[in-house]
């Protein structure tokens, strides 16, 4: 395991971030440095804090970003400076550069962008073998201070680098395609053409209850499904417009700024079908005079509701812990039965491609 956290180019990360109790600023425990060591922390390119590690190579330093900016939360990288027996800590926000290393020192960059707010405690293995850095929002664990951190503890993973948990609203939109709301509204008419494939979108919010586990709540709203045919004195149209209201539940996993996911549960379905059917003038002989018999136009209205099954899956990838992106495949059952009189039911399905975009709301 210390060979994967040795460095070649980039230094490895594992990153746990988790919802515990609140601290009073951010803190930066330096582990695995060498004995009585000056240890220096940076932000941007000012010096922050300093300390002097103990005989087990351990130093803790605070950092407040209240006092440097008024910020309560940043999204950072984190650089090691291996400097014979002393060591920096230097967290550099996005958008600035880090300063160049003092001579004689030997900079390792710790893989990723690391959100830090203001209960955020970070860990930083500052061995001159192997950097490495795992980060908690609250109180760590004892065992990470031990030698078991430096080697990599089962209890780290690297997955949660951006990976929001709690409230994520999302929204999107793509393609949506009915199974044969075309086909059963033309039936055995020859003369009929149709559009089943549509824009759709969808909207909603996930309750990530662990990084693994949600459940969903949504609705989605594919562009109503439209046919047109003809006859022997006659034309038609007719229209099938549906609303699902979804509720599913979401697994996961993640790798670095990415969660895969799949789902399933079921949606209530209340669709709305509309036929309109328009007679053409007849002219007849009667009595060797000819006479017109005038057509007519009538509309037939039939409202359902049912419920059906919804299975699907996708994945997210966070620029930021706060905002994502994400795109998804599935497929709904269209069930339904009258609901204010009529004659007939919906029995139909729809399958969807969505790309949108996630927002974390609340949570950890």
């Amino acid at each position: 395991m210390r060979v994967f956290w040795r460095p070649l180019a980039l230094a490895a990360a594992f990153v746990v971030i988790a919802a515990t109790g609140p601290a009073s600023a951010q803190t930066v425990i330096v582990t695995q440095a060498p004995a009585a060591s000056a240890i220096q922390l940076g932000l941007n390119s000012d010096t922050v804090a300093t300390a002097t590690a103990d005989a087990k190579g351990q130093a803790t330093l605070s950092l407040d970003l209240a006092s440097h900016g008024g910020k309560k939360d940043t999204d950072a990288r984190i650089f090691v400076d291996v400097c014979g027996t002393s060591r920096r800590i230097t967290l550099v926000e996005t958008g600035y550069e880090p300063p160049m290393p003092a001579a004689g020192c030997v900079r390792h960059q710790i893989f990723g962008v690391f959100y830090i707010r203001d209960v955020t405690t970070l860990v930083v293995n500052a061995s001159e073998e192997s950097q490495a850095v795992w980060l908690r929002q609250g109180p760590v664990p004892g065992h990470w201070l031990s030698n078991e951190v430096a080697g990599g503890s089962a209890e780290a993973t690297g997955s949660a680098l951006l990976i929001p948990d709690g409230f994520v609203a999302f929204a999107g939109g793509g393609i949506g395609s009915y199974s044969n709301a075309v086909a059963v509204s033309c039936g055995t008419q020859t003369d009929c053409v149709g559009k089943s494939t549509r824009l759709t979108g969808r909207f909603g919010v996930d309750i990530w209850l662990k990084p693994h586990l949600a459940v969903s709540a949504s609705y989605l709203r594919p562009v109503s499904a439209q046919t047109a045919g003809s006859g022997s004195g006659y034309t038609f149209t007719s229209s099938l417009g549906t609303n699902l209201a979804v509720v599913t539940a979401k697994l996961g996993f993640s790798a670095r700024r990415f969660r895969f996911y799949g789902e399933g549960g079921a949606d209530y379905t209340w669709a709305k079908l509309t036929s309109v059917e328009t007679i053409a003038d007849r002219t007849v002989t009667v009595d060797g005079s000819p006479v017109t018999i005038p057509g007519g136009t009538q509309t037939l209205t039939l409202k359902t509701g049912g419920i059906g099954w919804v299975f699907g899956g996708g994945v997210e990838y966070w620029m930021k812990r706060k905002v994502g992106l994400y795109t998804e495949i599935g497929r709904a059952k269209l069930r339904g039965t009258p609901v204010s009189g009529g004659e007939g039911r919906l029995d139909d399905g729809l399958f969807y491609a969505l790309v949108g975009f996630k927002l974390h709301v609340l949570g950890g």
